[in-house]
C-alpha cells in the first residue's frame, strides 16, 4: 500500500505541477486504484477531469467514499467527473480521436485519464491494419492535447490475451507515453519506477521530456486498410 500512495503522489504532482506530457501507469498491483486515487485529487482541488474507460474500472462509489472520508460532498465534487465508457477498440478510437479536443476545451478540463487503452483489442473483428491505424491517429491527438497543454495518463495491468500474438501491442505504449510509472505486485521490496519511452529515469530533473514522435515497436502490418475504420 505505501507503493501505492507513493506512486499515486509522484503521478498526481507531476501531471499539477510538470508540463503536459503522455504518462503511462502500468504493473501488476491495483494501478487502476492508484489512477483513481490520482483522480480523486483533481476532483477534490474541483479540478474538471476526463475518464475514457476501456477497461470497465472506473469507481464512482470508491470516489464518493473517499469524499465522505474527508468531509467532502460527494456530489459536488463528482460534477466535475466526466467518463466515456467503450466495449469495443472502434468505440476507443472514435472516443479519443473525434472530437475528445474539444469535448475538454468545453469542460476546461486540463487532464484525461485513459483506462485500457488496449484492452479490447483481443478481438478478431479488430483488423491488425485498422489497428495500426488506430493507434497511429490516437498518439496524433494526445499529442495535439499535450501542445495544448493538457496531460494524459494511459493506465493498464499487463495485457493476458487469447490471441497471444496481440500482447505484442503492450510495447505501444513504449512509443505513445513520454514518462511512464512501474508498479509491480511484490510492492514491499519493489518501488515504483518512472522512466522515459519505457527506460528507467535516472535524472528526473532532465528537461527533455518528449516521446519518440511515433508509435514504438508494432509489429509488422498484415495488409494494407484501404477503408474507414468501421
Amino acid at each position: 500500500m505505501e507503493t501505492v500512495i507513493q506512486t499515486y503522489k509522484t503521478v498526481q504532482l507531476a501531471m499539477e505541477t510538470s508540463p503536459p506530457v503522455i504518462n503511462f501507469l502500468h504493473g501488476t498491483y491495483d494501478v487502476y486504484q492508484t489512477a483513481m486515487l490520482v483522480v480523486a485529487e483533481f476532483l477534490r482541488k474541483k479540478e474538471p477531469v476526463v475518464i475514457i474507460d476501456a477497461a470497465n474500472v472506473t469507481d464512482p462509489f470508491f470516489l464518493a467514499g473517499l469524499f465522505k472520508m474527508a468531509d467532502r460532498e460527494p456530489e459536488e465534487l463528482l460534477q466535475n467527473g466526466y467518463i466515456s465508457r467503450c466495449y469495443t477498440f472502434y468505440q476507443v478510437d472514435v472516443t479519443i480521436t473525434d472530437g475528445l479536443a474539444e469535448f475538454i476545451r468545453s469542460v476546461n478540463s486540463k487532464n484525461v485519464f485513459v483506462f485500457g487503452l488496449l484492452d479490447l483489442i483481443d478481438d478478431d473483428q479488430v483488423v491488425i491494419s485498422d489497428l495500426h491505424d488506430i493507434l497511429e491517429r490516437i498518439k496524433q491527438t494526445l499529442d495535439q492535447l499535450k501542445a495544448e497543454r493538457i496531460s494524459t495518463l494511459l493506465v493498464s495491468t499487463p495485457l493476458r490475451f487469447q490471441l497471444k500474438e496481440r500482447e505484442e501491442y503492450f510495447n505501444a505504449f513504449k512509443g505513445i507515453a513520454d514518462v511512464t510509472y512501474r508498479i509491480d505486485r511484490d510492492y514491499s521490496r519493489t518501488t515504483a519506477r518512472r522512466g522515459r519511452n519505457g527506460k528507467t529515469d535516472r535524472n528526473r530533473n532532465t528537461p527533455d521530456r518528449q516521446g519518440t514522435g511515433a508509435v514504438g515497436k508494432l509489429p509488422a502490418r498484415t495488409s494494407k486498410r484501404t477503408t474507414g475504420a468501421f
